[in-house]
């Protein structure tokens, strides 16, 4: 009797991991993605919608997307992020509002239109987010420095002769203008473009949109 019991208590610790080994093999095997989060279409797609393409050469860039002309900065924030570029999304007809950013790159902020039919592709091209911002140091002394060459100018009395109110205003007039150009330049330069083309079914492009934002 004891070794009866023996072998069913053996045979039964045998048996338990065999069938705990097949449990495993034969269980649903979870569902996810390749960086291990469960996968998502997009909440904003609709399912009988326009085909969107995002693209950039900016591997880094990230584009978060949301209905309406929103503002940038608004509260509660309604973007939703994209996947990983280059992605295709189906939109609704109707106006969509895009930003992108990039540890690479300045944020752009710029509205799109979604048409009937019409299959769009974006083209996020990253600006240099340091130029953007030298362009706005640039901008914001120019500024100052015209101030200052036409206050000296107007200021200083003409009887003076011993302050050339001309030849220290206009100097500071002119170079303050070309620096603020410079800047608007850098600043253009630096910033992040949305190109925009639609595609209409049965044939070339209708036109291209090219938004900057500054």
């Amino acid at each position: 009797m004891k070794r009866r019991a023996l072998a069913t208590a053996l045979a039964f610790l045998v048996a338990a991991p065999v069938a705990h080994a097949d449990d495993r093999v034969t269980g649903p095997a979870p569902v996810t993605a390749r960086d291990g989060s469960s996968p998502a279409k997009p909440s904003i797609e609709a399912p009988d919608g326009v085909p969107v393409t995002f693209t950039s050469k900016d591997v880094a860039m990230h584009v978060y997307i949301a209905h309406g002309d929103v503002p940038a900065n608004v509260v509660p924030d309604p973007f939703e992020k994209l996947p990983k570029l280059p992605v295709t999304v189906h939109l609704a007809p109707g106006t969509y509002t895009v930003e992108a950013e990039s540890p690479n790159a300045s944020t752009g902020h710029e509205v799109i239109r979604v048409e009937h039919d019409a299959p769009l592709t974006v083209d996020v091209r990253g600006g240099n987010a340091s130029v953007k911002a030298f362009g706005g140091v640039f901008i914001a002394a120019g500024i100052v420095a015209t101030i200052l060459g036409i206050v000296t100018i107007a200021s200083i009395s003409p009887n003076d002769k011993s302050f050339s109110r001309w030849g220290v205003g206009l100097p500071l007039t002119l170079g303050g203008v070309g620096l603020a150009g410079l800047g608007v330049g850098m600043t253009v330069a630096g910033s992040t473009n949305i190109v925009a083309p639609h595609l209409p079914p049965g044939g070339a492009p209708r036109g291209v949109s090219l938004l900057v934002r500054f």
